[in-house]
């Protein structure tokens, strides 16, 4: 008697890929140039969607595409922000700060000719929120 186990999802072959992804984009095409939407536009909501369903070869489909990668991770960045703003009340706006000047005498232990000297001490520009020792 013999057994055979299969775990996970199955494999979806590159013959039933390639028809998932040209039926898709052919409907995606149609309803664009019928409603005049966006085919970009018509991607996102089919990404969501399949996203909310159980596993599905248009997941597959969406997952080989680098453009529609690049807009989920868009989307979901979008999301992340908009959901922290919320939670936070951060609006996100940034207060700029002049940055702070320090000059310090000239250190006698480590100049001590003439030359060195009228360089001047130590100058610096540090950002505003820098604390120095």
């Amino acid at each position: 008697m013999k057994f055979n186990f299969h775990f996970g999802k199955k494999k979806i072959t590159i013959r039933n890929l390639v028809i998932v992804g040209i039926t898709l984009s052919t409907i995606v095409s149609i309803l664009s140039n019928c409603t005049g939407v966006k085919e970009e536009t018509l991607w996102d909501l089919v990404d969501e969607v399949q996203r909310v369903l159980p596993y599905t070869p248009i997941r597959d489909v969406i997952l080989r595409d680098p453009q529609k990668i690049e807009r989920r991770v868009k989307r979901d960045v979008d999301k992340a922000i908009r959901d922290y703003e919320r939670l936070t009340g951060d609006d996100g706006t940034v207060i700029m700060l002049p940055p702070r000047y320090s000059e310090l005498p000239v250190d006698e232990r480590v100049c001590y000719t003439r030359e060195c000297k009228s360089l001047g001490g130590e100058m610096r520009l540090t950002a505003p929120w820098y604390m120095s020792q």
